[in-house]
This record gives C-alpha cells, structure tokens and sequence, in this order.
C-alpha cells in the first residue's frame, strides 16, 4: 500500500473513531451497575411513604446509569463541538435538517424553562428514586442524537454498529436464558465484585424475565425496537458462520422479548418485524416459492408466539385467559366499587348497580348503633362468630364489615380492606400510606370511564390521571420526574379494581403523556413534529418510487417507528431511552438523505 493511501486510511479510521466509540457505550450502558447511597429529599420522602428514619436508598441500576450518561453526553457535546469548530464542515443545507435541529432545540428549551419553572426544582433536574429521568438525562439523549445523526455517517461506522448490536443481541438473549434457569445477571462474582453489590437477586414474582433492566417492561420495550433491526441483519451472501450468528442473535432477542411477558411490546415487536420482513421481501429479487416460505414461516411464528403467550395468562377458558390479559386483576368475586365518599355521619359506597350506606350519630362504634340502607331500603346485618358483619342481600354478597375500636373495615373481596375511622367530629378514611381523607378523590366521576380503568394493567387509569392534570401544562410542565407529586394517589376504588391493594403511581405510562405532564404540550409537539418528520422523509427516501431500499435502512425506520407506538403504553426512561435517541440520530443520517442502492 503507498504511504498516501495508508495515510488516507489511517486518517479515515481516526474519522470514523468518535461513532464506534459512541455505539459501544450505548450498547454497554444497559449492564453497568454500580451500588449508590442516595440521599432522599424530603419531598420525595413524603411522597413515597417512607419512615421518617429513612433518609437515604440504595441504587445499584438507575443512578450509576444516569451517571454514565450524562459523562457520555458530555464527551461526545465537547467532542462534536471541538470537531465542527476545527474542521468547519459544510452543513447541509436542506430544510428538513434544520427543522429537525429547531424542533430538537424547542424540545430541550421547552424542558429547561419547565425544570426552572418547577416546584421540585432539584428533583426535576437530576431525576428522583423510582422514575429518575430528570432534565439533565433529556438533555443527554439529545446530544446522544445530534452525536450520532454526526458521527455514524463515516466509513466504517455503520458495519461496526452492526456488529456491536449482534453481540449485544447475543448477551441479551444467553443473559435472558440464564435468568429463565435461575442465573441472574448480578449474582455473578464479577458483577457484584465490580458493582460492589451486597445480597443476591431473586426472581420476579410472575417468572418474567428483567435482567439487568429493572423491570421486564423496559426490557420488552427495549428488545421490540431492536427486534427488525436484528432480522435486517440476517443476510444471505454473509459467510455461513456470519450467517449463522445472525440468525442465532435474532432467534435470541425474540426469545428474550417473549420471555419478558409483556403484551404491547410483544405484539407490537413481532407485528412491526414482520411488517418489514414482508416489505423486504417484496423488495428483493428471492423466489416466488421462497417469499411464500417465508411469509409463511413467519406468520406461524407469530401465531404460535402469540398463542404461547395466550397459554400463558392465568384463567381456565380461553376467555379468560383473554380477560386476564387486558385486566390486571380477576374482579368477578368483588364489590367493584366505582366510588366511596363521606355523607355527614354517613359512608356511602356504590359500584354499578348498588348504593350502600352506613350511618351512625355515635362517636364510638358499635353494630347496635349503625343503620345500613342498600339502595334506599333498610337491610339487617348478620352476626358470625368472628365478629363479621354479612348481609343477606345478593346486591352485598361481596360486602362484609368488620369494627375494630373505632375503625371500620370494608371486606370488598379484594386482598385490602378499605377502611375508615370514627372522630368525634365526624368520618375519616384511610388512604394509601396511612393518610387520612376527608373524602376519596377520584380521578373522574363519569362510571363508564372507572369501569375501564382496570384494562391494560391499570394504564387507563393513569393515562385519565395525568390528563386530568395537563390543563396546567399548555406551555411549560411541572418539571422532569415530578409525576408522583401531582398524580392523585388516593383514588381508592380505582386501585383496589387494578391490584386489589393500594399501589402509588410514579409514571404516567405514555412517553407522550410523560412529555407533556414534565415539559409540556408545547414540548410534546416539538418532539412529535420530529416523529412525524423523520416518518414522513424517512419512508420518502427508503420507499418511495425515487428513493433507496436496503434492509438495514428499512430496519431502523421500523425500529423508531416500533419506538413510537410503544411509547403510547410505556414511559421513556434510562434503562431503553439511549438506545433509541443513538438508532434516532443514525436513522435520520441514513434516512434523511439518497444512497447509493445497495443489494438486498
């Protein structure tokens, strides 16, 4: 080779370094762990119950991960800025790009006056225990993207990301198999050495799988996105051996994803990889006979995965194997209560069909003393050896009182009673934490709509949640990870329908409904515009009649678009954020411009 030509290869290698270097550190960011003693504000305290003695967690995940991003973030802003300020490059000019940079600039301005604006100012801005995705990780995932829309265009770069992405593939897969076998990622002597963990981990409590991703929704999430990106990879004039190592990574990450049990992200995961596998297949110049194998081949995946995962849900017939998939809790031995309030001396508790109250003008409780009406009629309660108070009416087969001193408990059939207290000035309920109400709030009073909220895991619920809480949010938001301070935590009946115990809400479960609640509607239409631009160029230049096919293109338009979808019932958080904002930045360098057509 000439010294010019080394030259210029050596030069291109030191070009294309800052990429690679980037997509290892997303591709590691996953597996760091660190044990971490953080300190509790008060706030965040209070808000999650904890004892007044308690004023500090231990994080072994979250924390040292934002750490990480944040000095990733920081390397790469320093290094892209010191690049463009040296070598000058010219810029494209296309409008697109510059739309894309404004809205992107909007979207991270929009969150910076909404932190500032925030009541929670030092939570909104670092994150806080259990949520933690302040402002200063969005501000990472954006220099994650502007780095990766800049660096990952050099030679080299993007077979490297390939490679990268099958090892990490491989990891989590074995990784995934192992913890399915009892061997978790951080039982292992190395890991706990290096993250300076105390204890072992033990399993989840329904058999799904989490890994080192702290819930088995991120990691189905996380493994749905990257799902077409790793079919994409699958090539046939690769060696045999690369050949078969891609198909090992794919058959992997689609083990992983049905074993974290998650519905959304299977469904929507293995509906969007074989979406793209058809239109790849259309694309390219295989046999008829082999297309049809293959559309074949991939449909009884699908319905066999989906069939398996149907199997899998708690129920003796089919329907309510169903049921029990859309509703997070078996209701058909409960009151299912729709609201619960304080009437004077009386508690008045309804579901569907039924009002019941109990009255009493005495300070101290006694079952002599109480009157009992179920819709407008006087009924007689029955006495048991235990002290339990049933009734005879069908309409209150599923209610039982109980006293105990001068608390009052409701036996509805779910695994928490809801209970009250007698004061002398009158009724106090009991809500989650111990605290004390006047009257239950409920998030809405429109029956129809509480019926619902036990669909989809208690996500209707919280999706009405935070809406009933955006009015306040049109221009600027409470702040990054303020929701646990502005949900309403003591709808009672709502969360004893869901889980049938009382469970706080920290998250709203929409990525766009997080946007809008942290920095506002305004922010959420600035990141929505980048979608719906990226989508619109995207498909324009890899679909269209004038632009350029190839299947790892294809692939990483299917993956953000799989993002996307999947954003509506899952947050965005650290644990899978990175990773899409660095595949966002690398899709919209590969998308947003013409390529050269390469062979499918």
């Amino acid at each position: 080779m000439s010294p010019t030509k080394e030259k210029k290869r050596k030069a291109n290698s030191l070009r294309s370094l800052p990429g690679k270097i980037l997509a290892v550190c997303i591709c590691l960011l996953p597996f760091l762990t660190r044990e971490i003693a953080v300190a509790l504000p008060e706030s965040v305290r209070s808000a999650y119950f904890y004892p007044a003695g308690q004023t500090s967690v231990n994080d072994f995940e979250q924390y040292c991960r934002e750490i990480a991003l944040l000095m990733i973030a920081a390397v790469f802003g320093i290094w892209t800025l010191a690049e463009l300020l040296r070598r000058k490059p010219k810029l494209s000019q296309k409008h697109s790009h510059g739309a894309m940079l404004l809205l992107l600039a909007g979207y991270l301005g929009l969150g910076l006056a909404s932190t500032l604006h925030s009541a929670y100012l030092p939570e909104a801005l670092m994150g806080i225990h259990q949520v933690y995705e302040g402002y200063l990780a969005l501000a990472s995932y954006g220099i994650v993207f502007a780095a990766a829309w800049y660096w990952t265009g050099r030679d080299g770069v993007q077979r490297f990301v390939r490679e990268c992405l099958t090892v990490l593939f491989l990891v989590i897969g074995v990784t995934a198999l192992l913890e399915s076998c009892g061997i978790f990622y951080y039982n292992n002597p190395l890991v706990q050495l290096v993250g300076g963990l105390d204890g072992k981990v033990g399993p989840s409590e329904d058999g799904s799988i989490a890994m080192m991703f702290g819930n088995s929704d991120y990691l189905g999430m996380y493994c749905a996105f990257l799902l077409p990106v790793s079919a994409s990879m699958i090539s046939k004039k690769d060696s045999m051996l690369r050949l078969m190592v891609q198909i090992l990574a794919s058959v992997l990450l689609a083990a992983a994803l049905l074993q974290s049990k998650v519905m959304s992200a299977i469904l929507i995961g293995f509906g969007m990889t074989a979406l793209f596998l058809l239109v790849w297949l259309l694309r390219s110049n295989w046999r008829k006979a082999g297309k049809r194998l293959v559309c074949g081949g991939v449909c009884v995946a699908i319905v066999a995965g989906g069939i398996g995962f149907v199997a899998s849900r708690s129920g003796d017939t089919l329907s309510e194997k169903i049921q029990h998939t859309m509703i997070g809790m078996e209701q058909e031995e409960t009151f299912r209560l729709l609201s619960m309030r304080v009437d004077g001396n009386a508690l008045v508790l309804r579901n569907q069909d039924t009002e019941f109250r109990v009255e009493t003008a005495e300070a101290r409780l006694s079952a002599d003393d109480m009157t009992y009406t179920c819709n407008d009629a006087v009924v007689v309660p029955q006495t048991e050896t235990d002290g339990m108070l049933t009734f005879a009416e069908p309409a209150l087969q599923h209610c039982q009182l109980q006293i105990e001193g001068n608390k009052l408990s409701f036996l509805l059939g779910y695994a928490t009673p809801l209970q009250a207290i007698r004061k002398a000035d009158g009724w106090q309920v009991l809500g989650i934490g111990g605290e004390l109400l006047d009257q239950v709030p409920l998030v809405s009073e429109n029956p129809r709509l509480a019926a619902c909220y036990p669909y989809l895991n208690g996500r209707v619920f919280v999706w009405a949640n935070t809406i009933s809480v955006l009015p306040d949010c049109i221009v600027l938001g409470h702040g990054p990870a303020t929701s646990l301070f502005y949900l309403n935590q003591n709808d009672l009946p709502a969360l004893l329908n869901i889980f049938g115990t009382y469970v706080l809400y920290n998250k709203p479960h929409s990525w766009y409904l997080q946007m809008a609640q942290d920095t506002g509607l305004l922010s959420l239409a600035a990141v929505v515009g980048m979608l719906v631009l990226f989508l619109v160029c995207g498909g324009k230049n890899c679909f269209g009649k004038k632009g350029t096919f190839t299947p790892f293109r294809a692939a990483l338009f299917f993956a953000v678009e799989t993002y996307c979808l999947l954003g509506f019932f899952h947050d965005s958080l650290i644990y899978h954020a990175p990773m899409f904002w660095f595949l966002f930045g690398m899709s919209w360098r590969e998308l947003s411009q013409k390529k050269t057509s390469e062979s499918a």
